[in-house]
């Protein structure tokens, strides 16, 4: 039992790849880096962990994420 949970909690090299290949392409796509880089490797790991392994995708919707983020953080800023 302890050993499975183990795996779960760990990531191979393979996946440390995939994950890093999804984080640099979803800056890619937003053009430009941000100040929340943390914010979207966490956000790469969580659709990692929810089972997607295509870093295209996983790109995709963590790009689309921080941008939606980015946007509503503008509009709260130009309010005050």
């Amino acid at each position: 039992m302890f050993h499975h949970l183990y795996e779960k909690l760990t990531y191979s090299e393979e996946d440390w790849c995939i994950m890093q290949k999804a984080h640099d392409k979803a800056w890619e796509l937003l053009g430009q880096p941000s100040a929340n880089a943390d914010r979207m490797a966490k956000t790469v790991m969580k659709l990692f962990d929810a089972g997607e392994r295509d870093f295209k995708r996983i790109a995709a919707m963590a790009a689309h994420r921080e941008h939606r983020l980015q946007k509503r953080a503008e509009k709260v800023l130009w309010l005050t």
